[in-house]
């Protein structure tokens, strides 16, 4: 499949994580082939879901068609495909529905790992006033054919997580570490970069700028010409299940908490990073916008597939998205456990009901309980 070809549908993962740095050419990123129609049908039952208003009606012709695998050869043929209008295409941009699960991890790619971690401590202070936050933290993530990890970071209050993602992302006053090494790609961290972006639990947008110019902001620090990056912006709009009709011109403080983090998080993934860092983005959300937006971001990472670090206190929110948990101790923070989860495939409301998702929120909470009961018991 050629980079440059918007419209050929993807059958197969290139190699890296598919967004260029993992192990393969730089891909420009270009709209995707759409049906205006059936965007507009999808992103108007997405704003009455979040207006407490009745979904409006689906017309029944549509919705029967992509379910007829057999009785439309042509649509699994990806050179006609690419060939058709526009109008062919059926994006779904909404969260609620995964699509087909995400595909297994391969045998890693003999190159160094995405992220190491090799003995990092990180201490505040000196003599009597020093603070430990972390201490000798190892791991790896490798890097992968075709896609990156999604690691789930878990551990009690003041382990350290925010620590570990910042170091990573380069930012003061995490970074640097104290001792050891914190390496991407091979190479150590000396600071912010473009191949790492950052989603914070705060709402980070610019207030002066309306969501259209909040989402263009790093295209146009990367001196992006102002069409191409506001028409980039549009399609990342609509790809975090905002309107662009309605919600493009708005300001930031005309927006909902969820609404602003589809903001950030479009505003980063709209410059294709290949480390994606996310310190509990969706932690200050209501339940059922905390859970659209976990289905969305699994939508995102499937069609960009980067590496993903998630800090998070919610254990089944952990458990849901990530591939990969890594459980921390208690301060100072070190890697207690390493856990390997299938990814989602269903909705995260229909996948938390499953028996065996239970039973791994259940053994990892207990784990997270007895370390809390020993912080509090000052052991």
């Amino acid at each position: 499949m050629s980079a440059d070809d918007p419209k050929q549908p993807l059958t197969t993962n290139p190699p890296g994580t598919g967004t260029g740095p993992a192990g393969g050419e730089p891909v420009k990123q270009t709209p995707v082939a759409r049906d205006p129609a059936a965007e507009a049908a999808a992103l108007a039952a997405l704003e009455a879901e979040l207006l407490g208003e009745p979904a409006p009606a689906a017309k029944p012709a549509p919705a029967a068609k992509p379910v007829e695998p057999a009785a439309k050869p042509r649509a699994a043929e990806p050179a006609e495909a690419a060939a058709r209008p526009a109008a062919a295409a059926e994006p779904r941009v909404t969260g609620g529905e995964p699509a087909a699960k995400m595909a297994p991890l391969a045998k890693p790619l003999a190159k160094a790992p995405v992220v190491m971690f090799d003995k990092v401590t990180k201490t505040y202070g000196t003599g009597s006033n020093a603070f430990t936050a972390i201490k000798d933290v190892t791991f790896s993530i490798p890097d992968y054919p075709g896609r990156g990890e999604f690691v789930s970071i878990l551990g009690p209050s003041g382990c350290g997580k925010s620590t570990v993602i910042r170091m990573i992302a380069g930012l003061l006053p995490q970074f640097p570490q104290t001792s050891g090494k914190v390496l991407v790609d091979g190479k150590l961290v000396t600071g912010p970069g473009p191949d790492r972006g950052m989603v914070f639990q705060d709402y980070t947008s610019f207030d002066n700028r309306t969501v259209l110019e909040n989402v263009a902001f790093g295209l146009e620090c990367r001196g992006v010409d102002k069409a191409e990056r506001l028409d980039r912006a549009r399609v990342w709009i609509s790809k975090v299940g905002l309107s662009i009709k309605k919600d493009a011109d708005k300001y930031p403080h005309q927006l909902s908490g969820g609404m602003r983090q589809r903001v950030a998080i479009a505003r980063t993934l709209i410059l294709e990073p290949r480390i994606i860092l996310m310190d509990e983005p969706f932690g200050a959300l209501d339940p059922p916008t905390r859970s659209r937006m976990q289905d969305n971001l699994v939508k995102l990472w499937r069609e960009q597939s980067p590496t993903i670090f998630f800090i998070t206190h919610s254990i089944e929110e952990a458990v849901y998205l990530g591939d990969h948990i890594l459980l921390f101790s208690n301060s100072p923070g070190t890697v207690l456990k390493e856990i390997r989860v299938p990814p989602p495939d269903r909705p995260s409301i229909e996948m938390q009901r499953d028996p065996k998702f239970i039973d791994v929120v259940m053994g990892i909470r207990e784990t997270i309980d007895r370390l809390e009961t020993s912080n509090r018991a000052g052991d």
